[in-house]
């Protein structure tokens, strides 16, 4: 029996062209989309869930309740002294020091120097506990007695190859920031793309340690530390017995600050924008993973909506069919059977044509979003699961009420093709669905829009500096002594106009806190601030702008301080002139001096963040990054000249530049990869629901065709007609309209939170929003309506 429907059920798919066609396409648009952000999520939430004992491995982060501040820095003597006192008997123990990236030679025979590479992926420096807490796959080579050792490396796989193709690596060496010659003792998978350990390059921790801090005072977010709990120990207690451990330690380092560590679940690193760490992947807040499910649904809604107001345009083509099947002899129950199965059957062509775009969308998706999903049906059970579960729900919902609609016909009524708009189905369902559809489309294109005009306002916003035309170029560690050569080296040439060194730019990813002390104050301030080395040069070359004072002298004697505007105003000193000549202490008080200049506020990372205090003064020692401003119009002959010069000072270090502005941008990628998602979703939810559009106009010219012969025969003209059916569209787009907008507005303004500098939400984007909508439902609907008003009426009329 089950066969003779599948049968019954192709032929009148393969008789009905256009309309398979169309409901296809409409459901595999809608189940794409599904099966993508289902592959996304599942993506985002297996970070880390690979490693046995993830359920029990921890991040001790800290927290400062009286400033509002968390980092998941860890102090360095830390693991150390839990390993001595380990009274509560953590499992295992390990510290992390990663480092954003490196410059990397490679010895020719041993001797001088070969080939040069810039890494800018993260590297780790581990202790041999490293993989005791975490399960990476280290290749062949058991490493952990290795890593007892200082000035040994394990390369991932890319790497080597990149670094020694067509030899075997292991046994050979490398030399690490002209600092450290490191031999490569294995050759390891690359890390997988989904965990919080993106290291390219495993490095052992003795090989830094004696570089490192060893006093409480100090936090740095790429130095974390990691716990594993033992079955009977509560993350509680663990939290309050490492709080008590460490308490004497802080309070006296800082005296009078509190400061609380917290046990953090491996699991939560991904979503917890709170503690987000140096060498981590972005996280994503589950808000948002939430937001992209929901999406999904939306857009598979949007689908199935389609779906009915197509079946149940083409009802009316069928009513004598059913007739028919109904005199024969057939049911209620073996016609809702009978177009359950042409619904499930369109279904399953739209799931398979749906798995041949997700294999072709996939590697655009990942490029975008900057992931390593893969697919496969085969190997994934719970996308096949999914698909699953997806295909039965898609099949009852899209296909129950169109086969109630038409198991419902009387014989005498469907075989004379009688029927009120009202006794098939009722045209206030229909026109609910409508609602919804453009409802959707409607609020997705207000997103679109907004999220676009923040993403200009983040391109255009002044950020209280000049940021055109400038290059950064990143210089390699002990270099102090050869900045002022290199500086006139630099400016011999007219291309370029000026030169700064600083630890980084204005706008970096790389902020530095610290305390400080506030004209001789025998006690640190209860806030701290940001801390920027940089030379008098700086100043101008960014074009800041001084409330008061200047920038200090170039005098290596003593030292000077600048501060912001926002530090003068947490300070309570009243007038920027008030400052000038106030003494500042920072940290241990080795960088001490007077106020010479207060600069107006500028942004110093993504307008996302408030603007903190900051100082300013000169250190040589801390200098990290060259600026460069460069004249445009000869900027092939600046960058020959500052790669020539870099390479006659640093021959050993590849040359590597970015322009200011293209790294600011990047700390946008996030918004900016939402916004395309966005606009992509737009497009597909308005093209289904064009399609959703098109089949109701086609049901209503099918209902109305006799009463649009009679007014032909009256008089009416071709546009009379359109405007008739037009009114009724109309209304229904204002009406989702009039619903999309509080929607949208609510939505929004939840995602605009997350930015202290934002746009207000204006009227514009909605009204926008509105008139493309009724604008592309207009042009839609006139082309079955001019069809209609077209017809011969002596055709609609002859039956009579």
């Amino acid at each position: 029996m089950l066969k003779i429907y599948f049968l019954t059920a192709m032929r009148s798919l393969v008789r009905n062209k256009s309309y398979s066609i169309l409901n296809i396409a409409g459901l595999a648009l809608g189940i794409t989309c599904s099966i993508l952000l289902f592959l996304v999520i599942q993506y985002q939430l297996s970070y880390d869930s690979f490693h046995l004992k993830a359920d029990r491995i921890y991040r001790l982060v800290v927290t400062f309740p009286e400033n509002d501040f968390n980092t998941p820095a860890s102090h360095f003597p830390l693991a150390a002294n839990m390993r001595s006192n380990n009274k509560l008997g953590f499992e295992e123990i390990t510290q992390i020091k990663g480092d954003a990236g490196a410059r990397i030679n490679i010895p020719s025979n041993g001797t001088g120097t070969g080939k040069k590479f810039l890494v800018d992926e993260n590297i780790g420096f581990i202790e041999p506990s490293f993989f005791d807490v975490f399960d990476f796959n280290t290749g062949p080579v058991d490493v952990r007695s290795h890593f007892t050792e200082p000035n040994v490396v394990i390369l991932t796989k890319s790497l080597a190859t990149k670094y020694f193709p067509d030899q075997n690596a292991i046994g050979k060496v490398i030399r690490y920031n002209n600092q450290y010659n490191l031999k490569v003792i294995s050759v390891m998978p690359d890390m997988p793309g989904n965990t919080e350990f993106p290291f390219v390059m495993l490095v052992s921790y003795e090989t830094i340690r004696k570089t490192l801090p060893t006093d409480w005072g100090n936090l740095s977010s790429d130095h974390q530390t990691f716990v594993v709990l033992p079955d009977n120990l509560s993350a509680t207690r663990a939290e309050a017995a490492v709080n008590q451990f460490i308490s004497k330690h802080t309070e006296r380092e800082s005296p009078g600050h509190t400061l609380h560590y917290l046990m953090q679940p491996l699991k939560d690193i991904h979503y917890n924008t709170s503690f987000y760490g140096a060498f981590a992947q972005t996280p994503i807040s589950k808000e948002l993973i939430l937001a992209m499910a929901i999406v999904g649904i939306v857009l598979l809604l949007t689908a199935c909506i389609n779906f009915i107001n197509l079946a149940t345009a083409q009802a009316i083509r069928r009513a004598k069919e059913v007739g028919v099947r109904k005199v024969m002899g057939s049911s209620r129950t073996q016609l809702v059977i009978q177009f359950l199965c042409e619904t499930l059957l369109i279904v399953l062509c739209a799931t398979f044509l749906s798995v041949i775009l997700t294999e072709l969308a996939l590697p655009y998706l990942n490029t975008l979003l900057d992931l390593q999903i893969t697919f496969s049906l085969v190997d994934d059970k719970l996308l096949l699961l999914f698909l699953g579960i997806q295909t039965l729900l898609v099949t009852l919902f899209a296909g129950f009420y169109p086969a109630f609609v038409l198991s419902s016909l009387q014989p005498i009524t469907a075989l004379r093709n009688r029927m009120s708009v009202q006794r098939f189905g009722g045209i206030s369902l229909r026109q609910v669905l409508v609602v919804m559809q453009f409802t959707i489309c409607q609020v997705l294109i207000i997103c679109t829009l907004l999220v676009n005009e923040q993403m200009n306002f983040f391109r255009n916003k002044s950020l209280g500096f000049n940021k055109e035309a400038v290059i950064t170029v990143f210089l390699p560690l002990n270099t102090g002594d050869k900045i002022q050569p290199l500086r006139q080296e630099l400016l011999n040439n007219p291309a370029i106009r000026e030169i700064s060194f600083g630890s980084d730019a204005p706008s970096s990813g790389n902020i530095s806190y610290g305390n400080f002390y506030f004209n001789h104050a025998s006690k640190d301030e209860d806030f701290q601030t940001h801390k920027k080395f940089v030379d008098p040069y700086y100043f101008s070359l960014f074009d800041m702008k001084f409330l008061a004072g200047k920038a200090y002298p170039n005098s290596d004697s003593i030292h000077y301080m600048v501060i912001n505007d926002t530090m003068r105003r947490k300070l309570g000193i009243k007038t920027p002139e008030d400052a000038i000549g106030k003494h500042l202490s920072l940290g241990d008080r080795r960088f001490a001096g007077t106020i010479v200049g207060v600069v107006a506020d500028f942004h110093q990372a993504s307008l996302a963040s408030p603007i903190e205090p900051l100082v300013m003064t000169k250190n040589p020692e801390a200098y990290s990054v060259i600026s460069a401003k460069i004249d445009m119009t000869q900027q092939k002959e600046a960058l020959q000249h500052l790669e020539k010069v870099w390479e006659k000072v640093y021959p050993d270090d590849v040359f590597n530049y970015k322009y200011l502005d293209e790294t600011i941008a990047e700390f946008y990628q996030d918004e900016a990869r939402q916004n395309t998602l966005f606009k992509i979703f737009s497009l597909i939810a308005i093209f289904i629901g064009c399609l959703g559009l098109y089949g109701l106009v086609a049901f209503m010219a099918a209902q109305r065709t006799k009463e649009v012969g009679i007014r032909k025969v009256l008089g009416a003209s071709v546009f009379n007609i359109t405007v008739l059916f037009s009114k009724e569209f109309i209304k229904l787009v204002l009406i989702a309209f009039l619903i999309a907008v509080p929607i949208a507005y609510y939505l929004m303004n939840l995602w605009l939170q997350d930015f202290s500098y934002r746009i207000s939400l204006g009227y514009g984007a909605f009204i926008l929003a509105g008139v493309a909508t009724l604008t592309i439902a207009l042009l839609t609907m006139s082309t079955q309506a001019i069809k209609a008003a077209l017809s011969n009426p002596v055709l609609s009329l002859k039956s009579e």
